[in-house]
């Protein structure tokens, strides 16, 4: 609580708007609580896209986009792709469903603000608005352990629409690299997955389409936008990346991208740099969070106001504009296979060093830093020169030699709108 008020969230949306989809449509403000659907550990009682044991087959297809008919019309049984795993009858669980309180400590149990989670599936599950939306077509790694832990669900609107939501990234030093990966790298193998993914789910699925995700999820939203057909594409209202990286200038200049371009509802909050990563065409809303730092990453802090509309803020904290400035003029250097060495390289040292997560790294930063230039140092020649440096800039941070920093705060450094 600021300022002795309470600061609203997207709970008290969820609890307040009460109109259907029918009469007030989705907008980017539900998109706050459909992208969060995916952190959480579902029930088994909704529907998997793949069987279980097929995930690693499902893992390395790609996408096809052979969609014997065109999107809108319907496809005979006898006509579905065969190797499609998409469920023609998936039998969607409505969200009311998840009003079971034995079911919250298993959905939550390794998410970031665990409670308001809780709180948010209540809301939705009574909310006249959203408990009848239908959730299915999950897909989450069976293996917790693997790194990418590439996660997607579905939600039937009821209006004709499809929502798809795909997870982002955790605060860990490996969610991280993938942020990074992702945006420099692409086409990466989590963007490829969400590619097949969507084209699998076209099989079965021939109305309207909002795709969404957070951090790294905003990112697979766009990229699998991008790489469909054009008849795909005019079925698609909008996607919504929230605080999710970029893409490299290549990716912006294909046609795929400048098709959809125009639909994309990115909305990050003042202290971002996941979502300021890469230089991007994309216009970009700012808005205020109830947390302060790295925290502000997760969108159930975002604030509203008492109309119900997002709180927002004019521009980008400076110190995180330069966090992310000075990233992306890093990596820049470098040409493909640079940039891959440059970004193994570090945060192969971070991990090194001890940290598995960042908060770790920035809730004492000034302690980080003489730890993390340690184990530069040991970095071979080649290497060591451009991390030293690298580190050198962010040292900047700590030890408040802030002329660039300052700089920034003066900078129109804030929303595209």
């Amino acid at each position: 609580m600021k300022n002795g008020k309470k600061q609203l969230s997207v709970i008290d949306y969820i609890e307040g708007e009460q109109r259907p989809f029918t009469q007030l449509p989705f907008n980017a403000r539900d998109a706050v609580a459909f992208c969060q659907l995916p952190y959480m550990h579902m029930p088994g009682f909704i529907p998997k896209f793949v069987e279980q044991g097929q995930l690693d087959d499902f893992f390395n297809q790609e996408a096809s986009w052979d969609l014997k008919t065109p999107v809108g019309e319907d496809i005979p049984d006898s006509k579905l792709n065969p190797h499609s795993h998409a469920l023609v009858k998936p039998n969607p669980v409505p969200l009311k469903d998840l009003l079971k309180r034995e079911l919250y400590p298993l959905m939550v149990y390794d998410v970031v603000n665990p409670e308001l989670c809780i709180d948010m599936v209540r809301a939705l599950g009574e909310s006249p608005r959203f408990r009848e939306v239908r959730l299915s077509n999950l897909v989450e790694p069976e293996d917790k352990s693997d790194p990418e832990r590439f996660c997607a669900l579905t939600a039937d609107l009821g209006n004709g629409v499809l929502f798809i939501s795909f997870r982002g990234t955790d605060s860990t030093v490996r969610g991280w690299k993938d942020n990074y990966e992702m945006g420099f790298l692409c086409p990466v193998h989590s963007q490829k997955v969400a590619a097949a993914y969507f084209s699998q789910l076209l099989q079965s699925w021939h109305g309207a389409l909002i795709l969404g995700g957070h951090s790294k999820g905003g990112n697979l939203a766009i990229y699998a936008s991008s790489v469909c057909p054009p008849e795909v594409q005019d079925k698609i209202l909008a996607i919504y990346s929230l605080d999710g990286p970029g893409f490299n200038s290549d990716f912006l200049q294909t046609e795929g991208f400048k098709r959809i371009e125009a639909k994309i509802h990115k909305i990050v909050p003042e202290f971002s740099f996941i979502g300021s990563l890469l230089d991007s065409s994309v216009h970009y809303s700012i808005v205020k969070s109830n947390a302060s730092g790295i925290k502000q990453h997760y969108p159930i802090s975002w604030q509203f106001k008492k109309n119900l509309q997002f709180n927002t803020a004019e521009k980008i904290a400076p110190l995180a504009a330069y966090i992310g400035s000075t990233f992306n003029r890093w990596i820049n250097k470098y040409d493909a296979a640079g940039k891959k060495i440059f970004i193994d390289t570090l945060f192969n040292s971070i991990a090194a060093a001890g940290y598995t997560d960042f908060d770790d790294i920035f809730s004492d930063f000034k302690s980080a830093l003489p730890r993390l230039y340690r184990q530069f140092r040991t970095l071979p020649p080649s290497l060591r020169e451009a991390m030293v440096q690298f580190f050198q800039d962010l040292a900047n941070i700590a030890f408040f030699q802030l002329p660039l920093v300052k700089a920034f705060a003066h900078k129109e450094v804030g929303s595209k709108d």
